[in-house]
């Protein structure tokens, strides 16, 4: 992997394009380190310039030599002489800020970028910069002025903006480093992702990401992510076009790109939201939280608090903590008379500003042996006069001591954007966003690293008919209908006698792939007259059609299973439904390679799942069958090189489970 360690954490800067200019991003670099106290060699470079916003100029790089950072701040023709000049003086890497590239329609003059630099790492083109809080290194566009501590999440964004967002929110006093990528011509979101699970400080990863990437790197990426227990929450905007080959098929509807993109990231123990003050709200809760799989439990001085809480838990698959009788008894004996032990634990107003007693009340909370996760519960209104203030400092105080005295970290939380206080996470669903991530048992990174092996693998796709498709099924060990294609009615009505009635008549033709859709599909025949008489039907729907006859499966419950690799990862999905598969869409999305017991966990995720697994005092279906078959479809689409095999429906019986129609492109 490249190495960025000079670029990020850099000692000598050179900036090219320096000019006095105000609001130009070159003087504003400028200025961003000079405020920051940047202690390292800072030097402008302007071909005729002796000095700019107060920081000596030189008239080339080659004068400021092997410098740990090259900001150019030029235009976009100019950056590839720049960039050959830096890679062959040996500089660390670069930052480039020029929009006009591959964005613009100039592939040509990203290409020349790529070039240029060779091995030397590049961020961007058109991007807002690096900022570095601990080597206090604002090499960025936009005016930033840096807290004064370094925090735990570095933020790394496809949109300069979001970057610019983040650092103004909450003063930045939860940032390490926010890198904005741009272009990523040369480095990509996950190499940085990689890179900055490694500095020193870094507790989570916050991502704002546009384009899906490379999925191999992206896996390598969220493996060392796992290793080091940096913890990653992500921000996907945006659609792929699907591919034109599975765009009429029951999986494309189902699951497109962005939910393959989903499923990798949740299958790393990721996050995903949906909008910035989720992605950086989250993101502080992770980077503040510990991983433990007890329980939680939430103090505070509101009934309202605490209901939302047990809510807000139940959708977001938190599991609060069961208090023991001990527990309780102890809590009844510190509450007021008008207070109920509970968790979410409401304390009441009566021992409001009493910061002894409310610390009492959390401390026997969080000794509470199935407590893991310890949550206060409290807004802070601004504009606060002096004395009311002190008054919510010292109740939130006695919250935060009765954690320690018990050696569990509270997470404070305030329910309204604006009125948390320093350091208190603001919105009650990013904190349980992430104690649910923080409460999952641990991810293999080894599970990553074999997704990263697969994604790498490419092959040349090859098309089946339904025919075709079951025989490579079959070889894999799938269970088939027994069947034969044939050409015309009378040898239909032999092949149908050979197997037994009943039988089905399908439809074979290029090109059809939902037969059912034209009529092309006839179950349940029981006679020979039948069959020939639906045989004739069936070739006159398309010149040079053939058809399938094939023994009717037993009934059972109909699902879908389809391993599709054309996405960031190759992924199989699972859901119920035959016919009805895309009008149901309850479906579980599986990152590839998946085993028969990862999927069996994938389906107890689905709404449905009872209808296979037995409720309600139902039988349970073949449900190690399904998950079997599964895994083979997902292993036949590795193997054999496919786009996509698609089985629907599955027919999932008491003692067995039968591919009844097969997709495979």
């Amino acid at each position: 992997m490249v190495s960025l360690e000079r670029l990020i954490n850099p000692r000598s800067i050179a900036v090219v394009g320096a000019t006095e200019r105000e609001g130009t991003y070159a003087h504003t670099t400028l200025l961003n380190l000079q405020r920051a106290g940047f202690t390292g060699r800072v030097v402008g470079i302007h071909p005729t310039r002796s000095t700019a916003a107060g920081v000596p100029c030189l008239p080339s790089l080659a004068e400021a030599g092997s410098v740990d950072a090259v900001v150019i701040a030029t235009p976009a023709d100019t950056v590839s002489d720049y960039l050959a000049e830096a890679a062959a003086l040996g500089c660390g890497g670069a930052v480039v800020y020029a929009a006009g590239f591959a964005e613009a329609g100039r592939r040509d003059l990203q290409a020349d970028l790529v070039n240029a630099a060779g091995a030397l790492p590049v961020i961007g083109p058109n991007g807002n910069g690096i900022v570095s809080v601990a080597a206090r290194a604002p090499m960025w566009g936009d005016a930033v002025t840096l807290p004064r501590a370094v925090g735990g999440v570095a933020l790394i964004t496809e949109s300069g903006n979001i970057g610019v967002v983040g650092l103004a929110h909450r003063g930045a006093e939860w940032l390490h480093t926010v890198i904005s990528s741009g272009n990523a011509a040369v480095i990509d979101t996950p190499t940085l992702l990689a890179h900055t699970a490694s500095l020193a400080g870094v507790r989570a990863v916050a991502l704002y990401v546009e384009g899906d990437g490379d999925g191999a790197r992206w896996c390598d990426a969220l493996a060392e992510c796992v290793e080091r227990d940096v913890r990653v929450v992500v921000l996907k905007v945006g659609r792929s076009e699907r591919g034109a080959a599975v765009g009429a098929a029951h999986t494309a509807a189902l699951v497109g790109d962005q939910q393959v993109f989903a499923a990798m990231i949740q299958e790393a123990g990721g996050v995903l939201v949906r909008q910035p003050l989720e992605l950086f709200e989250t993101a502080r809760a992770l980077a503040t939280g510990h991983r433990d799989r007890r329980g939680a439990a939430f103090v505070t001085c509101s009934g309202g608090d605490a209901a939302i809480a047990a809510d807000l838990a139940d959708d977001f698959g938190v599991r609060l903590a069961d208090l023991a009788p001990s527990t309780r008894d102890t809590l009844r004996d510190l509450l007021p008379p008008a207070a109920t032990v509970a968790n979410p634990l409401d304390h009441t107003a009566l021992v409001w500003a009493d910061t002894e007693a409310v610390a009492a009340l959390t401390q026997a909370v969080a000794r509470d042996d199935d407590v893991g996760h310890l949550v206060y519960i409290q807004d802070e209104p601004p504009g606060l006069p002096p004395g009311p203030l002190a008054e919510w400092r010292a109740t939130r105080e006695g919250g935060v001591v009765g954690g320690q005295r018990a050696g569990i970290d509270t997470m404070v939380v305030a329910t309204t954007p604006g009125q948390g206080a320093t350091g208190v996470i603001e919105g009650l669903d990013n904190a349980l966003r992430a104690i649910a991530v923080l409460q999952a048992a641990p991810v293999s990174p080894e599970r990553l690293r074999a997704m990263a092996h697969t994604a790498a693998t490419s092959g040349r796709p090859r098309d089946r008919d339904e025919s075709e498709a079951k025989d490579v099924l079959r070889r894999h060990g799938v269970v088939i209908p027994p069947g034969r294609v044939v050409e015309d009615p009378s040898m239909a009505v032999s092949v149908a006698e050979e197997i037994g009635f009943p039988v089905a008549l399908k439809i074979v033709a290029p090109g059809i792939l939902h037969k059912s859709d034209m009529g092309g599909v006839v179950l349940g025949l029981n006679s020979g007259a039948d069959v020939a008489h639906v045989a004739e039907g069936l070739l006159a729907l398309v010149p040079g059609a053939r058809i399938l006859v094939e023994q009717m499966a037993p009934p059972g419950v109909e699902v879908i299973v389809a391993a599709r690799r054309d996405g960031v990862v190759p992924t199989l999905t699972i859901g119920l439904g035959g016919i009805w598969t895309e009008a149901l869409a309850d479906v579980v999305c599986l990152p590839l390679p998946a085993d028969a017991d990862r999927i069996r966990l994938g389906i107890q995720q689905m709404r449905g799942h009872v209808v296979l697994t037995g409720g309600r005092g139902t039988q349970e279906r073949d449900l190690d069958g399904l998950c079997m078959l599964a895994a083979t479809v997902g292993d036949a689409l590795l193997a054999e090189e496919l786009t996509l095999v698609e089985v629907n429906p599955v027919i999932v019986g008491f003692t067995q489970s039968v591919a009844v129609d097969v997709v495979m492109v």
